[in-house]
């Protein structure tokens, strides 16, 4: 969001507007991110996000930083779903699970160019084996690792959405990616056995 914009919004004396701004800025986002934290139920993906809305709307006069405001609703969004977890008396660990095709073809999208046929293939045999590889991690190092890998969220902001410290995070994604590059090793290394045959 702009400096002039931000500006703008906060002079106009209208609160609810502007939320509703900020709010809808980033709501496809925090719709995904929602979802994921939800293991893939809408209605609840749902209900937590106008949860988690409405906790944004009540709190908005403490984002001072227009600039920050995605980082603030995520953790909004994070924490509302950890209260619920601890209060469903579940671990607080039930975080990011299934990986939603559209958000993963995005960002596959951005690491690799347009593709033959025969690498579209490839690409989508990849994709299901990342989307395997990222089922079988540890929830605390899927969260991780979407939140920063996927996300682009930093890990200062990604230690601060899952309430702990910043080492933490660079751990969680040390052991998330190495697990990854291992998990995908093996199908690498038999897809050139197969071609060289």
């Amino acid at each position: 969001m702009s400096t002039k914009k931000e500006h703008q919004l906060k002079r106009s004396g209208r609160p609810a507007r502007a939320f509703e701004e900020v709010f809808a800025e980033h709501l496809d986002a925090l719709f995904r991110t929602a979802l994921r934290l939800c293991r893939g139920n809408d209605a609840d993906a749902e209900d937590l996000l106008q949860d988690s809305a409405l906790r944004a709307f009540i709190s908005f006069d403490q984002l001072r930083d227009l600039s920050a405001a995605r980082a603030w609703l995520f953790t909004i969004l994070t924490r509302t779903h950890l209260n619920r977890v601890r209060s469903a008396g579940r671990r607080a660990e039930a975080a990011l699970t299934d990986l939603d095709e559209r958000a993963f073809e995005a960002a596959l999208a951005e690491w690799i160019p347009m593709p033959s046929p025969a690498e579209e293939a490839e690409r989508w045999q990849l994709g299901e084996q990342l989307a395997k590889a990222l089922d079988q991690l540890q929830d605390e190092l899927r969260g991780a690792v979407w939140l920063v890998d996927v996300e682009g969220f930093t890990q200062r902001e990604a230690a601060g959405m899952q309430d702990v410290p910043e080492g933490t995070i660079a751990s969680r994604l040390f052991r998330g990616r190495r697990q990854l590059r291992t998990a995908l090793e093996r199908p690498a290394r038999e897809a050139r056995i197969w071609r060289n045959q």
